[in-house]
C-alpha cells in the first residue's frame, strides 16, 4: 500500500494543499499499520502487545476515516467548478461510506476487542481484515481523486466514462457490504 502511494505521488501534480495533507495522513497510517503488522508477527499467540502501537494505529485509522468522511470528500466537493466533476464524485460517495463503515465495523467489532483482551491470533486475523479493506478503499479515493480536475495525472487524463467508479456489484465483491465475519 505504501507502495502504491509512492506511485500515485509520482503520477500526480496536486493543485491544492488539503489534498497534499489527505495523502500525508494515508501515508501516516499506513506506517502505523506496518508498524503493527510487523509488531504482532513478533509476537507468541500468548504475549500481549505493546499499547502504544496499538493505540497509536487504531486512532490513526478513526481520524483518517472520520476526516476523509467528514472533511476531505466535502471539501473536494466545494473545490469543484462544473457539474460533471461534482457528478464524477458524487457516484463515488456510496461506495466511499460503505467502505468506511465497514473498516469502523471491523475496528469496533473485531479490532478493539482483540486489543484490549490481548488475543494475538486474532489481533492479526482482524489486522489482515483491516489492511484488505484499507487497500480497496485507498483504490476508490485515488480513482476519486484522479478522475477530478484538482490533480493532474502525468499520464493521459481518464475521461468521464472511466472516471466513474465501479458498479455497486463490482465493490460489493470487493468490499463486505455487511460487518464482517472472522474466523475464531
Amino acid at each position: 500500500m505504501l507502495t502504491k502511494l509512492a506511485n500515485l505521488s509520482e503520477k500526480i501534480t496536486v493543485s491544492h494543499p488539503m489534498i497534499d495533507q489527505w495523502l500525508a495522513s494515508r501515508r501516516q497510517l499506513l506506517v502505523a499499520y506496518y508498524q503493527l503488522v510487523e509488531l504482532t508477527t513478533k509476537k507468541n499467540s500468548n504475549e500481549i502487545c505493546d499499547d502504544t502501537v496499538l493505540n497509536t494505529f487504531c486512532a490513526s485509522l478513526v481520524d483518517y476515516l472520520s476526516s476523509g468522511h467528514f472533511k476531505h470528500y466535502q471539501q473536494i466537493e466545494m473545490l469543484l467548478a462544473s457539474q460533471d466533476q461534482l457528478k464524477i464524485i458524487s457516484a463515488f460517495y456510496p461506495q466511499l461510506e460503505t467502505s468506511t463503515d465497514t473498516l469502523l465495523a471491523l475496528h469496533d467489532t473485531y479490532l478493539e476487542p482483540a486489543i484490549s483482551k490481548g488475543e494475538v491470533p486474532k489481533l492479526r486475523e482482524a489486522i489482515s481484515q483491516v489492511g484488505l479493506h484499507l487497500d480497496s478503499l485507498f483504490d476508490l479515493e485515488d480513482q476519486m481523486l484522479l478522475s477530478t480536475e484538482l490533480v493532474t495525472s502525468q499520464q493521459t487524463q481518464p475521461t468521464l466514462a472511466s472516471a466513474v467508479p465501479m458498479p455497486a456489484k463490482s465493490v460489493q465483491s470487493q468490499i463486505a457490504l455487511s460487518t464482517p465475519t472472522l474466523d475464531s
